[in-house]
């Protein structure tokens, strides 16, 4: 009996001792001569992760966990991970923030020695208010040399004080100004809006308070050049203030000038006339900033963004590697790629005030973020690309439980929230608000968006929806159930829609969602623009301009689109709808050539909408479709199962729709 207990005690030492977790300590404070202990933490994470290295390379032991201390750790070069570093799945390599603390990875350099502008040529240029209150800092003092490009992204530098984005000296201050009349040689095709444009660059000015720009050294303006779905940065090559006429500097807009256009100057020192705006001489290094109010420059945290990498961190080809915990912020490009590899996922991060994107996913397996806080992006928030569209084998990646607030802030369009393209991705219990581009670009197959909240979103683009896709028959297995759409109201030509279903996107299935004052203009909640077999059911409509809205192509389009060497090459090359994957996942797709423009809606209740169907062709099968008053109700109250069965719906889960495990939100 002894004996056995003896052989039993041993084992229990030798499964403990093989899944005890190794722990290396990283601190501000740190040293990295030192071992890594919680008493003598290392100073770098390149350290620590060079200490895992080591670790990893003796055979797996046990999880593998490095813990970051609180505090501020400034970078200036990317952190690589690479197959040498990863764990595995039963010991994954975790490096996490120390309970109760926040570390935080930076790519700006904070600014000092502040003095009021005292060269009376500049002062001059200022208007009355700002001169005695603007303030100049000397970069190359601050040890600062690359200024980057003022609209360039990933090259462009930012401002921030007290973790609040300043704006680049611009006019207007909000919004746009428009154009004259577009003065380029070559006349633009006519087109269906029957608006004038000119291919070239050249176009009239309306305000002469403009004049003043000819003597800036590198205007910018940043506009709708035509269509108000396409937006750019161009620069400024000569101003003449007798004819109030801009040129802008070669290559032209792709799609040319119309006459009214509207645009905005932007990187103006002679528009520096609000509180947060900046301007930074790039020839003598000088950063002039107007502060906002009540703000002491010298007491404030003032920081400028310098790190310039792609990547703040990268992952190639690295498996069952964590980040928890971390704060990533403020770089003049992305924060984090994850390439390749399987299981790698950054959970409860905070990560900000990038000038490009958040995150990038590409290629790999079981990749993911959860609970997340994302917010302040030039361009997206997130990127995922992954899984086999050919043979349908799922990419597994994910996005869960994470927020998403302030992107495309400098590219303003189609540079969504997350943009997620392969196969086999599932985007849920997430929140997307305040852009003015779309939440969601969705380009492949077998991808699942569910319980997530959209609002704010397309506030001044146009043709866009919440959730976007376009021009692909094949993208098939999409389905939305159970999200809350809410005030999705820009658009300026067309409209805005919560999900929009563009040029022949087909066989989608919306299901069981919540659209609140979604739609505009032409279009409804759901727009559908030249496709088929899609079903929206059993969805509430409340207050929306339409609940359904439809751009019928009719037979002869349909017909000649799927003939055409573009589609072919998207329904036969890139992938091939006839073989036996895609028969047997989607058996629709032996009928595509059939009964374009018929979509199912059945079992949806309409509230107060302004209409049922906007622009109906009579081919759309509608059943069991209830239109009712508000009067009172609020969107949950009409959510309950009871009030839902009343109308012949089925169950909307309301109370499970957002984010439920993120640290940093209530």
């Amino acid at each position: 009996m002894h004996k056995l207990l003896s052989v039993f005690s041993v084992l229990l030492f030798w499964v403990f001792s093989c899944t005890s977790p190794v722990e290396f300590y990283v601190s501000p404070e740190g040293n990295d001569q030192n071992p890594g202990t919680k008493a003598e933490p290392f100073q770098t994470p390149e350290r620590a992760k060079q200490a895992v290295k080591e670790q990893l390379a003796e055979g797996p032991s046990g999880q593998v966990v490095v813990n970051i201390k609180g505090g501020t750790y400034l970078l200036n070069s990317p952190v690589f991970f690479t197959a040498e570093d990863s764990g595995t799945a039963r010991f994954p390599v975790i490096y996490r923030a120390v309970e109760g603390e926040e570390p935080v990875f930076t790519g700006s350099r904070e600014l000092k020695n502040w003095t009021l502008i005292s060269d009376p040529d500049k002062a001059g240029l200022l208007a009355p208010d700002a001169g005695g209150k603007t303030y100049v800092t000397d970069l190359k003092a601050a040890g600062i040399e690359d200024f980057g490009d003022p609209t360039a992204i990933g090259r462009r530098p930012e401002l921030f004080c007290n973790g609040r984005l300043q704006q680049l000296a611009r006019w207007p201050d909000e919004g746009f100004v428009r154009a004259g009349k577009s003065l380029g040689v070559t006349e633009l095709p006519p087109n269906y809006t029957k608006e004038r444009g000119t291919r070239e660059g050249v176009f009239e000015y309306l305000n002469s308070r403009q004049n003043r720009w000819a003597a800036e050294k590198d205007t910018r303006l940043g506009g709708y050049w035509y269509w108000d779905w396409s937006d750019e940065f161009q620069t400024v090559e000569k101003m003449d203030t007798l004819t109030r006429t801009i040129f802008l500097r070669k290559p032209d807009h792709h799609y040319g000038y119309k006459d009214s256009l509207r645009y905005f100057g932007v990187n103006l020192f002679c528009e520096l006339d609000q509180p947060g705006e900046w301007y930074l001489d790039r020839c003598d290094g000088l950063l002039y900033w107007y502060p906002p109010k009540e703000i002491n420059p010298e007491k404030a945290t003032v920081a400028l963004s310098v790190f310039g990498a792609p990547y703040m961190v990268e992952m190639q080809n690295c498996s069952n590697v964590s980040l928890q915990g971390l704060t990533f912020r403020e770089g003049r490009g992305s924060a984090i790629r994850i390439s390749e590899g399987k299981n790698c996922v950054v959970a409860d991060c905070r990560i900000e005030r990038f000038g490009t994107d958040g995150v990038h996913i590409e290629g790999g397996s079981g990749h993911g973020l959860s609970g997340c806080l994302m917010n302040t992006f030039g361009c997206r928030g997130i990127d995922i690309k992954g899984g086999d569209r050919k043979t349908l084998i799922s990419a597994g990646h994910y996005v869960e439980h994470t927020v998403m607030e302030n992107f495309s802030l400098f590219k303003r369009t189609y540079e969504p929230a997350v943009h997620a393209e392969g196969c086999g991705i599932r985007i849920s219990n997430n929140r997307f608000r305040y852009s003015s581009s779309s939440a969601m670009r969705l380009e492949g197959n077998d991808m699942v968006i569910e319980y997530n909240e959209i609002s704010d979103v397309v506030n001044e683009s146009d043709d866009q929806g919440g959730a976007d896709m376009w021009y692909n028959p094949s993208y098939r297995g999409i389905v939305f159930r159970f999200n809350y759409w809410s005030d999705i109201l820009g658009g300026t030509r067309h409209g805005a829609a919560g999900v929009r279903l563009d040029d022949m996107i087909s066989g989608v299935h919306i299901v069981g969602n919540i659209f609140e004052r979604c739609g505009s203009l032409n279009f409804g909640g759901v727009q559908i623009h030249g496709g088929k077999d899609n079903l929206v059911e059993n969805n509430i409509f409340s207050e929306c301009f339409a609940a359904v809205s439809f751009s019928p192509w009719g037979e002869t389009r349909w017909l000649e689109q799927l003939d055409s060497p573009v589609i072919r090459k998207k329904i036969y090359e890139d992938v091939d709808i006839r073989s036996e994957p895609y028969l047997t996942k989607y058996p629709e797709l032996k009928n595509i050539r059939e009964n374009p423009d018929v979509n199912t809606i059945k079992n949806n209740l309409v509230i107060d909408c302004k209409n049922l169907l906007a622009r109906d062709n009579g081919r759309q099968i509608l059943e069991n479709n209830t239109v009712a008053k508000k009067e009172g109700k609020t969107i949950e109250e009409f959510c309950t199962l009871e009030v839902l069965k009343s109308y012949g719906l089925q169950q909307i889960p309301f109370e499970k729709i957002g984010p439920k495990n993120n640290q940093w939100i209530n």
